[in-house]
């Protein structure tokens, strides 16, 4: 019968590993986000007819944790993965160690809403499993209860692994099972409902062990885009490494089509697709410590598709070492946005192209002239669709022309198969039997499909078009394309000192002979133009660059601060084969000379006379009447970083006589210090109390009203900028941890405690290296010893300590959130500072009384016999919560409860207790 057994269990390994080995179906990550472990995982592992219902979102049914992972994740509802990530020693993401799965009914209902909750769980104190959302954290309970639907009725879990010395057995994965929902009504009836006897789905955690032989797998580096216009992350990288060093070579194939969405490689690709580890010293000969990156890089679809989420497989290592022979590393989780935008590609007739996008817009350069000498030739474009449609699309177009275009294309369909094969409109010119001058008219098309993104969601583009009038009585006509100005009163061509515009001039018909036509600029100090222009029998219907019925208009550059001039191209009668006096052409060139040139030297410092000297010049000419300018203080709110720096000004206002232009040489800001026609005033900064760094202010200079040619319409300067320099201590960010730990803060002692701080820094605390509030002061004792005011010790004499459990200037600075200033023995008095560390009973592991000296439990320290221990207060140093040869004899330690908002109170602790830590920037 035994030997009946071993064949029993012999053949459901070998179908265990027949599963593991030869399993090729795809797998989707399309409906749920899974971190780590795939849904293949679930397939092959889990209930193979599992039915849960729908009907209520689990965020995240799959959660992978590892012990050395640095990423703590919460539910978010405004990021596009559904996820806020905190990376919390920076740099790469190997992994997440806490993370925030939600749950809330999908469809409304009425009364109330049970869904029975059980944890099954061979993990022990690995992980911390608590309901986090909404507040307070309490233990997961054994029933959820909802009294309204959608996201903002959600209720979340977070789980935590707890990193410990120990190499642990693999288990299965713990298990949140939500049961059978049962719906109530107002009473607390049963009542039937759309959620009566349906499951919810479950959870399931896994954890990753750090010790011994395995593989260290990061998370994706961004969420990809598909590649596009406006792209800028269309690929990102995960890096692989070993935890320990093999006695053979180990590989490990990527395999990036594992899940159905990336079938065929439609989503992305990675490269490389195998990674080899060697063995050998490392980094050295070996390699098997260095991180190897793998690139997954986005593909676009041409679907309009939303974010694409999927999972990329790390597959089972191979090796002739048997401890990395066979170990399956965790997965990786892309992202890919979709960048596949709605809307029509074109290309005009010069072959320029461009696109436009769910709103529409408005495409110019093209023309038709009214003779209609020039066709089709710039007025077609080609046109098709930028993404796939789900059924033809009919472009119906039509004009507001009037009688000054005949339109040749009234219709162009796209099909499911040619949307993305360009098709070409074309529009000719008409005589209206008018002389109204040159005139632009739109081209616009209609949609007609049942593809409700092309029918309703996407704007139609317009493509305007420019009628130049060369019917009637105009022989002879300057036109240009649409999108540039007329050349008209009110309509003018412009441009900035140094630059060009262009016209061309054309005729009715082809002349018999060469037509000449003189110009003549009316303000050579602002404008240039040729003498003359040609029109020919073969330009006389051509708008193109070169040609010798081109005007090409030079907008002079001067060194004055003239700001807009306008000009007339005069145009003289026509000699040749043609005898006409064309219209003038009207232009305007724009100042391109800086009003006011600024700079300074020096710095303000609080506390102290230094100032800043601010010279300010005039721009490239001399003003004929005096030019002032008020100098001020800008206002900023109170309480933001900038406001009460800015002191006094001297003085107010400066005055620039005539003829006080700056020199050629000098014309800059950096010049301007140099200028023998500069205007200087001083600024010196106010002092405050808090340590808050240095801070910028700005300067404001408004020009007085005055009668200078120039200057009355000029711009006052820009705003200036002066740092003010801190004199006060620096300021150090104090943060509390979100979780709490046990008094065995690992091997490493105090020191494991400030490895605890840095792996768990919250959102937008400062920069830098934290140490935990904490002390041994075992006198050598144990490993590593923290003494206040002495070894390893964290505070500072004299400097700043601030609360930042959050981010933002009023919520984490000196100025807002102070704790403590330490005093000359780098201590502080714990029961009167200035707010509290943290929410009014907390409590801390500090191993310190409230005079910050070492406690020590006399009446609770047990003798631990031979285990050697000579300290064994305050958990032996941080190190154990019980004998290590006794378990059931528990340490003690000391910790600090938050009583009131100024004061902490001290207390002894048993080590088994959880309690947080207050980290403090180094």
């Amino acid at each position: 019968m035994n030997s009946t057994k071993q064949r029993l269990a012999s053949s459901l390994s070998l179908l265990l590993v027949s599963l593991l080995v030869g399993c090729s179906g795809a797998a989707s990550a399309g409906d749920n986000l899974l971190f780590g472990i795939s849904e293949r995982f679930e397939r092959t592992f889990g209930n193979p007819t599992s039915t849960c219902s729908s009907d209520v979102t689990i965020t995240t049914k799959l959660i992978s944790l590892s012990e050395d992972g640095d990423v703590n994740s919460t539910f978010s509802t405004v990021n596009e993965n559904g996820l806020d990530d905190v990376d919390t020693d920076g740099g790469t993401s190997w992994g997440y160690r806490s993370f925030q799965t939600c749950i809330y009914p999908n469809a409304p209902f009425s009364g109330s809403l049970e869904i029975p909750v059980s944890v099954t769980s061979s993990y022990g104190t690995r992980i911390t499993s608590l309901k986090t959302f909404p507040a307070p954290d309490v233990a997961i309970p054994t029933k959820l209860t909802f009294t309204g639907n959608g996201v903002t009725q959600r209720q979340c879990f977070t789980f935590t692994a707890v990193q410990d010395p120990d190499r642990s057995a693999k288990v299965d994965p713990m298990t949140v099972a939500l049961g059978t929902m049962v719906q109530k009504n107002g009473s607390g009836e049963e009542v039937s409902g759309t959620y009566t006897g349906k499951d919810a789905c479950d959870i399931s955690v896994a954890v990753d062990d750090d010790e011994g032989p395995g593989v260290r797998v990061s998370n994706i580096s961004r969420v990809m885009e598909e590649p596009g216009p406006s792209a800028t992350a269309t690929n990102g990288t995960f890096q692989v490494k070993l935890r320990t060093a093999p006695t053979a070579n180990v590989t490990i194939p990527i395999n990036e089509v594992y899940d159905s969405v990336n079938a065929s490689n439609r989503e992305g690709t990675a490269n490389p697709k195998t990674l080899t580890f060697t063995t050998g010293a490392c980094p050295g000969t070996g390699n098997w410590c260095t991180p190897q990156d793998v690139t997954i890089t986005s593909v676009d679809d041409l679907e309009i598709d939303g974010i694409k989420v999927y999972t990329v497989e790390v597959s089972n290592t191979s090796s002739s070492d048997a401890d990395y022979n066979g170990i399956k590393p965790r997965n990786v989780v892309v992202y890919n946005r979709d960048q596949s935008v709605p809307g029509y590609a074109y290309q005009r007739f010069d072959a320029t192209t461009g696109t436009t996008g769910a709103s529409g817009g408005s495409i110019n350069r093209f023309a038709t002239d009214e003779s209609n000498r020039f066709g089709t030739k710039y007025s077609q474009f080609q046109i098709k669709l930028r993404t796939k449609p789900t059924n033809t699309v009919t472009l119906n177009f039509s004009s507001n022309c009037g009688n000054k275009c005949n339109i040749l294309t009234p219709t162009l369909s796209f099909t499911t198969s040619d949307w993305n094969v360009y098709q070409t409109f074309q529009v000719e010119g008409k005589s209206d039997s008018a002389n109204t001058g040159n005139a632009d008219y739109t081209v616009s098309f209609v949609v007609s499909s049942s593809d409700a993104t092309y029918n309703t969601t996407v704007a139609e583009p317009t493509f305007s078009v420019r009628s130049c009038d060369n019917d009637g009585t105009n022989l002879l006509q300057p036109c240009n394309f649409s999108g540039s100005a007329r050349g008209i009163v009110g309509n003018v061509l412009s441009a900035a000192e140094g630059g060009s515009t262009n016209i061309w001039m054309i005729a009715q018909s082809a002349p018999a002979s060469d037509v000449t036509i003189g110009l003549t600029s009316t303000d050579t100090t602002e404008g240039t133009v040729p003498g003359t222009v040609t029109v020919s029998s073969s330009n006389y219907n051509f708008m193109e660059s070169g040609g010798a019925n081109q005007i090409v208009l030079t907008h002079v550059d001067d060194i004055l601060v003239d700001l807009t001039q306008n000009w007339t191209v005069t145009t003289a009668l026509s000699t040749g084969g043609l005898s006409y006096n064309p219209i003038d052409v009207y232009a305007a060139t724009t100042d391109d000379e800086k009003s006011f040139y600024i700079s300074h030297v020096g710095n303000t410092r609080e506390g102290t006379s230094n100032t800043a000297t601010v010279s300010v010049c005039l721009g490239g000419n001399n003003p004929t009447q005096p030019v002032a300018l008020n100098i001020s203080c800008k206002s900023y709110s109170a309480g933001t970083a900038s406001a009460g720096e800015c002191g006094t000004i001297t003085s107010s206002p400066i005055t620039f006589p005539v003829n006080s232009e700056v020199e050629p040489g000098n014309a800059s800001d950096s010049g301007c210090a140099s200028s023998a026609k500069k205007q200087t005033f001083t600024v010196v900064g106010l002092d405050d109390t808090y340590s808050d760094g240095n801070q910028s202010f700005d300067i404001q200079l408004s020009m007085v009203a005055n009668t200078d040619t120039n200057y009355q319409n000029a711009t006052s300067p820009s705003d200036h900028s002066i740092t003010n320099e801190d004199d006060e201590p620096a300021g150090k960010a104090i943060f509390v941890t979100s979780s709490s730990y046990n008094g065995e803060m690992t091997a490493q002692g105090v020191f494991g405690a400030d490895d605890t701080c840095n792996n768990n820094k919250p959102g937008g605390v400062p920069a830098g290296t934290y140490k935990a509030l904490i002390v041994s002061d075992s006198a050598g004792g144990v490993t590593n010893d923290r003494v206040p005011n002495g070894t390893n010790w964290v505070l500072t004499a004299g400097y700043h300590y601030y609360r930042c459990n959050s981010s933002g200037y009023t919520n984490c600075s000196d100025e807002h959130s102070r704790l403590f200033i330490a005093n000359g023995s780098a201590g502080f008095d714990p029961t009167s500072i200035s707010r509290s560390f943290s929410t009014v009973g907390d409590q801390y592991w500090t191993g310190m009384t409230t005079s910050l000296t070492a406690a020590t439990q006399v009446g609770f320290t047990p003798a631990c016999t031979g285990d050697g221990l000579t300290y064994r207060h305050n958990c032996n140093g941080f190190t154990y919560q019980n004998c290590p040869s006794t378990p059931s004899s528990y340490m003690y330690g000391q910790t600090w409860t938050m009583a009131s908002n100024t004061s902490v109170t001290s207390q002894e602790a048993i080590c088994s207790a959880l309690k947080k830590l207050i980290c403090v920037q180094q």
